[in-house]
């Protein structure tokens, strides 16, 4: 088995994660990480139980092979470009640049180098929605004509904080790019137009906003919604004697997909770890179309983040791929349309209209 060298750039909580990850990978050796600050980088790199190393030793080390990108936004696109003009692999973190001319910039320079280039969309990943577009690629629920997110959570970003601090749609391509990104996944198509509406914010620290209406129209005639909404759920305060999603699954936390079909629908549920299947058939004696459940699909709580936030297994197969010289399972391109939908979605809310795909040019 051909073992590789990796780095992980940013040593913060997400950085935990991908030293986690590349640490039980039977395909890595060893494990270099950087942090800006050479204090905090020797601190962390011991508290992690990796080589402390600057930019400079890691892009100059020809033994590592891929780069993990954890860092603030701002440094995503300019680190990942660095890591693929010096020959690495990389998997960034989204948001895949702060805006779309950003992401363009580092799609440029992966197709002039060839690079390996994935950006974390681990939902893909995730055993949930895996589960769902194994259903929907065998024909279960007929053709996808409707895909409704709900996401209703906390405010999670405390007083002062860099995300709180972040401006305007902040969110879409910082945390929402996820359930966009899956609904273009479930759908197999690309989006034809996008109405995005923010109610006044309830927030009053925030800089961006704190709610996002999106509705999408794809081209073959599905049609999509997300509704987030971020302060409904109550303020979540552990209770050590409960589990953790019991105790939010009726505070007012939710997050949900309904998938709709010619023949049937998909139901996510996070909170009650379901996954549920409606069968629609003709019924001539009841004179109407029958729906009945088909199929319920539960998970146990240990099993949560192989569930619906593998980041874990995500960044284990990158590694797995890029040791055996495979590309990228989600490409980079794939990851630019749902960047493309993110700020599409942000123009909407800023001038108040429907934005035409055929427009994203003029948005680069």
């Amino acid at each position: 088995m051909q073992k590789i060298d990796v780095a992980v750039i940013g040593l913060g909580g997400m950085g935990e994660t991908h030293v986690g990850a590349a640490k039980s990978s039977p395909f890595v050796d060893r494990i270099y990480g950087f942090e800006p600050d050479e204090q905090r980088r020797i601190a962390r790199a011991g508290e992690l139980g990796v080589i402390p190393a600057t930019l400079e030793e890691i892009m100059g080390n020809a033994s590592i092979r891929l780069i993990y990108i954890a860092s603030i936004n701002e440094m995503h696109v300019p680190q990942a470009i660095l890591a693929l003009q010096s020959g690495k692999a990389v998997l960034c973190e989204k948001p895949m640049g702060l805006t779309l001319r950003e992401a363009s910039e580092l799609i440029k320079v992966q197709k002039e180098t060839a690079g390996f280039l994935q950006i974390g969309f681990e939902l893909h990943y995730s055993k949930l929605y895996q589960s769902v577009k194994e259903r929907i690629d065998a024909g279960l629920i007929g053709t996808p004509v409707l895909n409704e997110c709900r996401y209703f959570c906390s405010e999670g970003h405390h007083k002062n904080s860099w995300r709180s601090k972040g401006t305007g749609s902040f969110l879409i391509p910082e945390k929402l790019s996820h359930y966009l990104d899956l609904q273009r996944w479930f759908f197999s198509d690309e989006f034809d137009t996008v109405y995005s509406a923010s109610a006044p914010k309830v927030v009053s620290y925030f800089n961006h906003r704190d709610n996002h209406q999106i509705t999408t129209k794809y081209r073959k005639g599905g049609v999509a919604t997300l509704n987030f909404i971020m302060y409904i759920g109550e303020t979540f305060k552990r209770d050590p004697t409960r589990e953790m999603l019991e105790q939010q699954c009726d505070d007012g936390h939710f997050l949900q997909y309904h998938i709709c079909g010619s023949k049937g629908a998909i139901e996510t549920d996070v909170f009650k770890r379901r996954l549920r299947r409606w069968e629609f058939t003709d019924s001539p004696q009841d004179n109407c179309m029958q729906s009945r459940i088909v199929e319920c699909i539960t998970f146990q709580p240990e099993e949560d983040q192989i569930w619906f936030h593998n980041t874990a297994g995500q960044n284990v197969r990158i590694a797995e791929l890029v040791a055996k010289g495979l590309p990228p399972e989600v490409s980079s391109m794939d990851a630019f349309e749902t960047m493309k939908l993110c700020f599409a979605a942000e123009h909407s809310e800023n001038e108040n209209r429907l934005i035409h795909y055929s427009e994203i040019d003029k948005l680069i």
